[in-house]
């Protein structure tokens, strides 16, 4: 297994190189990163590295999604998803935590488990009422 600069905790164990192409599904265990080309299906409860040079177009379900390359289709990062910058994502995300930074590209629709219904049983605020007493314009 290979350690990742910044990644301490996390061993990758396996690598698809530029110039590599996959058609199919890809299950694996701790970190799989992407620099080549696949379609198809993603999933692991782990996290998936997709490199500058990767371009995925397949259906991703994994712990963690970080992208730095071109992704199409559909993505669930179970923990989070991160657009970094210069990824080109065109894709409906679903992910409790995404983060997105200056200089990537996202187009389409994003979940992140919507807000929370209102209750019948929330009262609404009573009025203020100012220090001093009722009003007393004359």
């Amino acid at each position: 297994m290979i350690k990742l600069k910044g990644l301490p905790s996390e061993d990758l164990n396996g690598f698809m190189d530029e110039g590599t192409e996959f058609h199919g599904e890809l299950r694996f265990q701790d970190t799989f990163r992407i620099d080549g080309r696949l379609t198809g299906k993603v999933v692991s409860e782990h996290t998936l590295i997709v490199g500058e040079s990767g371009k995925v177009d397949a259906e991703i379900d994994c712990g963690v999604v970080s992208i730095r390359g071109t992704v199409t289709g559909r993505v669930n990062g179970r923990q989070r998803i991160e657009l970094l910058a210069g990824s080109k994502v065109q894709a409906s995300l679903v992910s409790p935590k995404l983060v997105i930074e200056e200089g990537a590209i996202f187009s389409g629709q994003c979940d992140m488990g919507g807000l929370p219904k209102a209750s019948s049983s929330i009262l609404p605020l009573p009025s203020v009422v100012l220090a001093g007493g009722p009003d007393r314009r004359s």
